[in-house]
């Protein structure tokens, strides 16, 4: 679920920005991956809020939130973030696993994409692996495409696991 926004929306040559308290398998996604793939990655301080707008570039494209972080649960002004990135048409996903839309409704508030781990509560017994994604109207048709290219889908069993956990 996280890979995915990456590769909608990113190319050779674009920076990204990551919250520098993102969880451990998505920085090794953007060091070892994107990076290989000519993408700038650079991480923020998840306190940043508008002050983000300093580090954004020409060529960014995506700022990837995490709130409240996996480890260290800092909460983000997601509002700042998102005005800031918008500015310069930049979309803004959010990994909203912690908080889910029970608790924050991420596309309410300016977050283009929102993923989760469906592993976490909707698994809950740590015995499937899964995500999801979630997208606004004008994300979403880029966002289904590098789905659908990718030919991702879940299993039977996987999404009987997680029916059992709801």
């Amino acid at each position: 679920a996280v890979v995915l926004p990456f590769l909608a929306f990113v190319s050779a040559g674009d920076h990204v920005l990551i919250t520098d308290s993102v969880y451990a398998p998505t920085r090794r996604f953007a060091d070892g991956m994107l990076t290989r793939f000519g993408v700038e990655v650079e991480y923020y301080d998840p306190n940043a809020g508008a002050g983000i707008a300093a580090l954004i570039r020409k060529n960014t494209r995506l700022v990837f939130t995490e709130s409240p972080a996996s480890y260290t649960f800092e909460v983000q002004d997601i509002p700042a973030i998102a005005a800031a990135a918008h500015a310069v048409g930049a979309i803004v996903v959010m990994d909203n696993t912690w908080a889910t839309p029970v608790y924050f409704r991420a596309l309410d508030y300016g977050v283009d994409v929102t993923v989760h781990a469906a592993t976490k509560y909707p698994g809950g017994h740590s015995d499937v692996l899964l995500g999801t994604v979630s997208a606004n109207a004008a994300c979403w048709p880029k966002l289904r495409d590098a789905f659908r290219t990718l030919g991702t889908c879940a299993g039977p069993d996987d999404m009987y696991q997680v029916l059992r956990g709801l």
